[in-house]
């Protein structure tokens, strides 16, 4: 797990290492256990170095990639080509792990963050066919099975990963993210065409040339809709992000291609679908199976692995799962988890989480974030994320992995992910309901609506809205969409003209329609709200120099799960059925059969009316840090949420924290 960057300059260009080392230096969060760079004049000229954090004993130990002269030492140098890095160390502790790596007498290099999990089956396969490997490291399989498989190299990894692999004698760059996008890869040109890249986009601000300007239209996206991370774009205009399950190859003279938009990233993954045929306790067995496969390759680590438990069902799932394999190998006593907690019981998930505990007898800690420091640490945060987030949920779990970190714990699974291909927010209902009205299955809409208002408490309204979503012509939803009171209201409160942003749905420019439960799912996971989830995640942990972990999003339950029948993954009411019945045997009773859904949040709405002045401070700083954008009706409409005259929105927090994003990065609005 590590913090890459990279620059590969225009033909006739060049750079000074130097401006890599700021670029990496930055991000030394990432990884505070190495550093290293490899430099590239021409095919036959290439340098590598190490820096301050590079440990004394990887100066020493040979291999064809061990740093060679210290980067400060070549400040009056300059080079078109070249990789960064900064490593956490999760796998292959020794120096044979530092990065970039080499691999067939230097002809390919990589700078490289994530985790391969299957390497080790992937190692034994390619040592078959003739490969060697110096290292116990997941990187140098990865620079052996794109040499074996070129781009097909991918469909083999099971993991999460950003990289970039140079090929010395082809000239070319391969930029690669993973299925689902767990790892981020950003990329951005300066203004004499050079290409950067790194795993955050505050790494592109050393550069000379940067300029931070708003992208108006992802800024309207954000305040009004809360939508950010769905496109390949950001809220700095001109940074994009490699989409998930996105890559690029070209040559390194040919990166104007790419800042033109004649060559555009290629897709190389896309959910498969291969309908499941087959009962549903033997789809249960089968979900088991896929989930236990991916909690094993998962707790592969060199160092110690604890898990976030909030209580609900998908992290209770993990910890358990996480006990009965340790439990196998009489290592229980190993395991740890972390939990942010509330001392308001209406938002506090401790009972469940105690649930848990006291089934698996882990070694448990909690945390109970407050509103004394929410300030003065979102500042913290905001910097870290790079871009605004939308509530305060990011605020609890940065204290979670915080406390990970103060008790020695360098790897934190978790439960992302399961919502999205399970239904866990209850958003295949209407897509069955509206199935089932179009076929003539009245008795069984009946009955299953029935069932979901008892365990859901949801209302008829909401209901007839959510089918008649999925009847409508796409036009027709799109005008209901537009027109929404509480989007009309939130509008008032901006100057869009002022930025030229369009008044338009962040889901316009969608053009499938999302009217089965698979089309949801894919768009859920692909598209929103999991890549922001994945973000905040991303941040939080590498902020801390955590590297977490996500089971759920195992590529191969994750598309087990999508072959399912609708009614096994949901019906009257009862979402994620197939994991509660599959892991039945696992969980205790009350959190199998939990109902209610609290979700990971703070408790805002008791902080804005307990104590609003701090918060109407911040909106009218807000209000003179955006230059007009943000305007003073924001202020009347804060005071109507504080004295509860209209429903509790998080519009307030998104108006905050995209000052204090502005300010921060000094945006020009």
């Amino acid at each position: 797990m590590c913090g890459i960057s990279g620059i590969i300059c225009k033909p006739g260009n060049s750079f000074s290492p130097i401006l890599l080392s700021k670029m990496t230096d930055i991000i030394s969060h990432r990884g505070p256990d190495d550093e290293g760079f490899v430099l590239v004049k021409n095919q036959n000229d290439i340098v590598t170095a190490g820096g301050k954090d590079t440990p004394g004993i990887t100066w020493k130990t040979a291999t064809p990639y061990m740093p060679t002269v210290r980067i400060n030492e070549l400040s009056s140098q300059f080079y078109s080509l070249g990789f960064g890095s900064r490593r956490l160390s999760i796998l292959d502790l020794s120096p044979y792990g530092h990065m970039p790596m080499s691999y067939l007498n230097k002809r390919y290099w990589i700078t490289y963050n994530g985790e391969i999990y299957n390497y080790l089956e992937l190692r034994s396969e390619l040592e078959k066919l003739g490969f060697n490997f110096i290292s116990k490291t997941d990187t140098e399989v990865i620079l052996a099975a794109y040499v074996e498989w070129g781009l097909e190299c991918l469909n083999h990894f099971n993991g999460m990963w950003a990289f970039a692999i140079y090929d010395t004698v082809a000239k070319s760059i391969f930029l690669s993210r993973d299925r689902f996008g767990i790892k981020p890869l950003y990329y951005w040109f300066s203004k004499n065409g050079d290409l950067c890249f790194g795993s955050e986009i505050k790494q592109f601000s050393v550069h000379p040339e940067w300029e931070p300007l708003l992208n108006p239209q992802r800024a309207y996206d954000y305040l009004v809709y809360s939508q950010t991370d769905y496109t390949d774009e950001t809220l700095f205009k001109g940074v994009y992000i490699l989409r998930p399950g996105h890559y690029m190859k070209f040559n390194i003279n040919e990166t104007e291609k790419i800042l033109r938009k004649e060559y555009k990233p290629e897709k190389w993954y896309s959910l498969r679908q291969k309908k499941f045929v087959g009962s549903f306790e033997e789809a249960s067995e089968r979900f088991e199976k896929h989930f236990s496969n991916s909690i094993k390759l998962e707790l592969r680590s060199d160092v110690p692995v604890g898990s976030a438990l909030s209580g609900g069902l998908d992290s209770s799932a993990i910890v358990c799962e996480v006990n009965k394999v340790l439990r196998q190998s009489g290592l229980e006593s190993l395991q740890k988890t972390f939990s942010a907690c509330s001392f308001d019981k209406r938002f506090d998930e401790r009972k469940w989480m105690d649930e848990v505990v006291n089934f698996t007898k882990v070694e448990a800690h909690f945390v109970y974030p407050s509103l004394t420091n929410l300030f003065e640490t979102t500042k913290e945060i905001i910097w870290y994320q790079d871009e605004p987030y939308q509530s305060n949920s990011v605020y609890l779990g940065w204290h979670v992995f915080k406390m990970a970190k103060e008790n020695d714990v360098k790897v934190l699974l978790n439960g992302q992910g399961a919502d999205e291909y399970l239904g866990g927010y209850g958003q295949n209902s209407m897509a069955r309901y509206s199935h089932m009205f179009k076929t003539l299955r009245w008795r069984s809409l009946l009955n299953d609506i029935k069932m979901l208002k008892i365990n859901n408490g949801i209302t008829n309204y909401i209901i007839m809205k959510g089918i008649l979503n999925n009847i409508l012509p796409e036009l027709g939803v799109r005008f209901i969409r537009n027109i929404s009171s509480q989007y009309s209201e939130i509008k008032t409160i901006f100057n869009w003209d002022s930025i030229g942003a369009k008044n338009i749905h962040p889901y316009d420019h969608y053009h499938h329609k999302l009217k089965t439960v698979s089309d949801i799912s894919e768009f859920y996971l692909m598209n929103s709200p999991l890549p922001k989830y994945l973000r905040w995640e991303d941040r939080n942990s590498m902020a801390n120099s955590i590297e977490a972990r996500v089971p759920f999003l195992d590529h191969q339950l994750v598309e087990f799960s999508y072959s399912l029948p609708d009614d096994y993954l949901e019906l009257r009411g009862e979402t994620k059925r197939v994991l509660r019945n599959g892991l039945s045997d696992l969980l205790p009773d009350k959190i199998k059969n939990r109902k209610d859904k609290i979700g990971f949040i703070a408790p805002e709405e008791k902080w804005v009316k307990e104590e609003p002045g701090i918060f109407r401070q911040k909106i009218k700083e807000a209000v003179e840090i955006t230059n007009g954008l943000i305007n003073a009706e924001t202020l009347k409409y804060f005071e109507r949420i504080a004295q509860g005259n209209i429903p509790f929105d998080y519009t307030y927090w998104r108006i905050i924290l995209f000052a204090e994003w502005a300010k921060r990065f000094n945006v020009k609005i």
